[in-house]
């Protein structure tokens, strides 16, 4: 793989990561907080966001859940890739 190829590759995975961070950011504004920091209490499902609980339904709750969770995969390798972009940039530039 050429270190074009690579450059490329570090700028998608980088733009995946922005744009998962960006729409997780719009959601939580939009639904009132997200499921990790919320709460299930006697079948009821809540977001919780600054101290404020929003009741959702259950679907809403688990796509709240999994989209912090895809959070956890991207950002770690949204900043992996932005290292790797850097230092590739570097050795390009000797």
């Amino acid at each position: 793989m050429t270190d074009q190829t690579k450059i490329r590759l570090c700028l998608c995975i980088a733009g995946i990561g922005l744009a998962n961070f960006f729409a997780f950011f719009v959601a939580v504004l939009y639904l009132g907080g997200d499921a990790v920091n919320g709460k299930i209490a006697a079948g009821h499902y809540y977001l919780m966001s600054h101290g404020r609980y929003t009741e959702v339904n259950e679907a809403v709750f688990a796509y709240s859940k999994w989209h912090v969770y895809s959070l956890w995969i991207t950002h770690p390798l949204a900043f992996a890739a932005c290292v790797f972009y850097y230092r590739l940039k570097k050795k390009a530039a000797r």
